[in-house]
């Protein structure tokens, strides 16, 4: 999906303020699993949120897009990154934190993919650990027509530019970005094609439910999107 972006994605986001966010999920972390030493980030993207929490957790990730992977390997060299799918992968390790940031759990369209990556990511987890997701909007929260624009980048070296209109079909919603970057070898003009789900708060604590999980809810969250922490549900054995 961002095969041809990944690598524009640390500048088309430059405003985005990872520290404040790192400082909230450490807080989360602190109050929910206060003797975690070791995350997993799952959908890790470039690794802004690890390299910031690597320097007082173990943090490794996972990612479908491999070109994420290879920033995350060389922004994080301490750190393990695999290209992986969140539904399905196995890792020899299990870690106190997953987390599954920035609304990525969105990409999985049907619910029965989300309920499979909630198991998935409960099979990581060490003892007492917590998992940690920050969820994409819900329906009502989604405004269809709405033009967005991005800050432009725009250094000496490079110009982007990423536009998009939001739409909606039934629970999906969709855009399509539109960029144009411009560098010394000319301009390039890029589609890129996003679908997320629309969950309500309901039906994701039934996801959680359903992957054997009890979980407390968060409407505001580390960016206002809201936050699930979820653990093992003892009461099923």
């Amino acid at each position: 999906m961002f095969a041809r972006t990944a690598q524009y994605y640390d500048l088309i986001y430059s405003f985005k303020d990872y520290g404040e966010e790192v400082a909230k999920i450490r807080a989360v972390i602190l109050k929910e699993h206060p003797a975690a030493h070791s995350i997993l980030d799952v959908a890790c993207g470039t690794a802004e949120h690890a390299k910031l929490l690597s320097a007082e957790f173990a943090v490794d990730g996972i990612d479908l897009e491999p070109g994420f992977v290879e920033i995350a390997r060389r922004k994080v060299p301490t750190a393990s990154f695999s290209v992986a799918d969140m539904r399905r992968f196995e890792l020899s390790k299990k870690y106190d934190v997953v987390q599954c940031l920035f609304s990525s759990i969105g990409y999985l369209t049907h619910g029965e993919d989300v309920v499979r990556a909630l198991g998935c990511f409960a099979k990581h987890l060490a003892k007492d650990g917590i998992i940690v997701v920050e969820p994409w909007f819900a329906p009502g929260e989604w405004r269809v027509g709405t033009p967005h624009m991005a800050p432009p980048v725009d250094r000496p070296d490079i110009k982007i530019c990423r536009m998009n209109v939001t739409e909606q079909e039934g629970n999906l919603s969709s855009f399509r970005f539109h960029y144009l970057v411009a560098t010394s070898s000319g301009v390039e003009y890029i589609q890129e094609d996003h679908e997320l789900a629309l969950y309500t708060v309901g039906e994701m604590l039934q996801f959680f439910e359903l992957a054997g999980l009890s979980v407390s809810h968060d409407a505001e969250g580390i960016s206002g999107r809201g936050l699930y922490v979820a653990r093992r549900d003892r009461s099923r054995g």
